[in-house]
């Protein structure tokens, strides 16, 4: 049976349904606390040789990723689905030492709305993509193929839960959609890009050596 492929009206609806989830709340502020050390154990590794030059932030909630990448860049295309993390972003880093180099974005959930083709050198989306729902995982995937350069990177923290397929994200523990790696470095190759490296993670984000079936997954992967 041929699988059908859904609109984009049915993609943003699904997405909304998640992001409606991540307007306000706690969250924000636990995250922003373990930052640092995220950062230096995960994350850094694995991008300290991208090119900073047009970096999109997918999900940027309230900006802690974006506070990290904008030193670094020349220019930061922050995206979000709610307005209210717009909002947020747009008080946080007005005045700033690298407030002109920031654009904010609100999207529908599911494409990257007004990032031209070929124009961007790294998408980074940690800390958001592992409750997205498998449907606009596959449509981002095909997006970060549209927007990236030849030789410009992804860096995705995602979902590696596939043990409920019938379930919805807030049945599986952490609120992990069904997802896995497998199904993401096939989306990746079938968009004509590589997989450079993975590095799987527990929900504390502590890095271990192997999948052992409860873990995230980061993967670092290049568009020729």
């Amino acid at each position: 049976m041929t699988e059908r492929t859904l609109t984009k009206d049915e993609l943003a609806a699904i997405a909304q349904q998640v992001g409606n989830d991540w307007v306000k709340g706690k969250y924000y502020d636990d995250a922003e606390a373990g930052m640092e050390v995220q950062w230096e154990r995960l994350i850094w590794p694995m991008i300290n040789g991208a090119d900073f030059a047009h970096v999109v932030d997918l999900a940027a909630g309230h900006g802690r990723n974006t506070a990290k990448l904008l030193p670094l860049s020349g220019r930061v295309t922050a995206i979000d689905i709610n307005k209210t993390n717009i909002d947020f972003m747009a008080k946080r880093f007005k005045g700033t030492a690298h407030a002109s180099k920031l654009t904010l974005t609100k999207n529908n959930g599911a494409e990257l709305a007004g990032v031209p083709d070929t124009s961007v050198t790294l998408v980074y989306c940690f800390d958001a993509m592992v409750h997205f729902d498998s449907d606009i995982v596959r449509a981002y995937i095909a997006e970060f193929a549209r927007v990236l350069k030849p030789g410009g990177l992804g860096f995705v923290h995602y979902s590696n839960n596939s043990s409920n397929p019938t379930g919805t994200y807030r049945d599986h523990p952490g609120w992990r959609n069904f997802m896995s790696r497998a199904l993401f470095n096939h989306w990746v190759a079938k968009e004509g890009m590589e997989v450079v490296r993975t590095e799987f993670v527990k929900w504390n984000m502590q890095v271990v050596a192997e999948d052992d079936g409860d873990t995230d997954a980061v993967t670092l992967f290049r568009k020729p």
